[in-house]
């Protein structure tokens, strides 16, 4: 299962979405955001001891957009193992290609509801191993 989410929106109605929802799936799960690819980048240097169990990364953000980001996260010795979701409102195949040439462990489109959103979630939450996660992933995207 896991219990610490860092979500990486610039946008701040999708943002407070996310963590409302996850607040109502598990009040035990701790979830952080960044604002960008920079300022998410900081806060795990920050807070290295304390890596999220996975992170969902929008796409388009100003300063650091999300594949500068994957890019960092999955060179990086310290953050590479971290699962990483893109989250886009994107459904487009040449970003789902991008994404797994740059190491995500999935490419999920933002539902479009709180309720989708909420069901979206509670599956991926309750994973046990990336491999689960992977195979809830493809199974969202069909």
């Amino acid at each position: 299962m896991y219990k610490t989410i860092l979500l990486v929106d610039d946008d701040a109605d999708d943002t407070e979405l996310f963590l409302e929802a996850i607040g109502d799936i598990d009040a035990g799960i701790t979830c952080y955001n960044a604002a960008n690819g920079e300022e998410a980048l900081q806060k795990l240097q920050q807070a290295a001891s304390t890596k999220p169990d996975i992170i969902f990364l929008d796409i388009n953000m100003p300063g650091m957009n999300g594949w500068q980001c994957l890019a960092e996260l999955k060179a990086s010795n310290l953050f590479r193992q971290i699962p990483v979701i893109i989250y886009s409102t994107s459904s487009a195949q040449r970003d789902r290609n991008i994404a797994a040439g740059l190491g995500a462990l999935g490419f999920l489109t933002k539902p479009a509801d709180y309720n989708e959103l909420t069901k979206t979630l509670r599956m991926l939450t309750l994973q046990n191993s990336e491999r689960e996660l992977q195979q809830s992933i493809e199974q969202l995207s069909t």
